[in-house]
């Protein structure tokens, strides 16, 4: 029987799983800024290229964000 995973706030997924990359596909998100408000995690490594393996071709709205705020070591973010 496949489990079922109930859409989650992206806040609380973030903070389950602190310093990992999280796979996350999107439920729901404010249309007025894109943010992603809730999803549920596909998958989630402490390595980022695994997930962007996984990310490519899957249907819907995806996002994969790191689940601290400060990035690990020599990753760079750019808004």
């Amino acid at each position: 029987m496949k489990r079922t995973v109930r859409s989650q706030p992206i806040v609380k997924l973030r903070k389950t799983f602190p310093h990992e990359w999280l796979l996350i596909q999107v439920d729901r998100f404010d249309r007025r800024t894109t943010t992603p408000l809730t999803g549920r995690v596909l998958a989630h490594s402490r390595l980022l290229e695994p997930l962007e393996k996984r990310a490519i071709g899957k249907k819907g709205l995806v996002y994969l964000v790191y689940g601290s705020d400060t990035l690990p070591q020599g990753y760079a973010a750019a808004f």
